[in-house]
């Protein structure tokens, strides 16, 4: 049993934006279970390990231990399909998160520069 870390958060919480990348394994099959409430947090670990093909999730609120998965392919033809038609917008909004680097304004202006 692994409980992944990423810095600077504690053994085991997951984040959207740190969603672990798990080693992949040559001669066994990894299974993750992942113990919490909603989608935001699996989906984001989902996305990060592809190679990943056994997915649960325990929600200790619903009590239901669910077997999980996420259409990566489709997640891209989906975003590519967005990207053509921002192209062709004559205005773009920009939302600037206010947690972490997220809150950053010199992205913004990085952003402004491009």
């Amino acid at each position: 049993v692994t409980i992944p870390q990423t810095k600077p958060r504690s053994s085991g919480e997951v984040l959207g934006c740190t969603a672990p990348k798990i080693p992949e394994s040559a001669d066994t099959p990894i299974v993750c279970v992942f113990l919490a409430d909603g989608r935001f947090h699996i989906e984001s670990t989902m996305i990060h390990n592809p190679h990943i093909e056994y997915f649960y999730q325990y929600d200790p609120y619903s009590r239901k231990f669910t077997k999980e998965k996420y259409d990566i392919p489709k997640m891209h033809e989906i975003r590519q399909e967005e990207i053509q038609r921002a192209r062709k917008a004559k205005t773009i909004g920009v939302i600037l998160g206010t947690l972490g680097r997220q809150g950053n304004t010199g992205l913004l202006d990085n952003l402004r520069k491009i």
